[in-house]
């Protein structure tokens, strides 16, 4: 289960992230990831359900599946980081919604590893 502290709840909160984030594509899933969000540095996760995934019932064991899906995840997040999860509606045979996350989460973690070597190979043709 997701801790309550990582949860997101403010809907501005959310708004902001979906706007300021980048967005990433997983089976199922739309993620948008805004790093540095919160400037206490707790990384909080947010998660949106449409009607269109189905049911109320369908819904909230789906929301609750990607909850538990992202618990283990939250600690491998940058400090700070805001993360709004969008379920799309899943096919019949359902998606794997713990390794379309793990699959977003290492594309963050690449992503950020190949910035982070951009901006350093930059200061180093600055220095020189």
């Amino acid at each position: 289960m997701l801790p309550a502290v990582h949860r997101m709840r403010s809907s501005e909160d959310f708004r902001q992230v979906r706007r300021r984030g980048r967005k990433y594509l997983a089976p199922g899933l739309v993620v948008h990831i805004s790093q540095g969000f919160f400037t206490p540095g707790v990384s909080k996760v947010g998660i949106t359900v449409g009607k269109d995934c189905g049911n109320s019932v369908a819904r909230h064991r789906l929301s609750r599946r990607i909850r538990g899906a992202m618990s283990p995840l939250v600690s491998q997040l940058p400090a700070g980081t805001g993360v709004v999860i969008r379920a799309l509606p899943q096919p019949v045979g359902g998606v794997d919604i713990g390794s379309s996350l793990k699959q977003v989460i290492n594309q963050l973690a690449k992503n950020q590893l190949h910035s982070d070597l951009v901006g350093f190979a930059s200061a180093q043709n600055v220095t020189q």
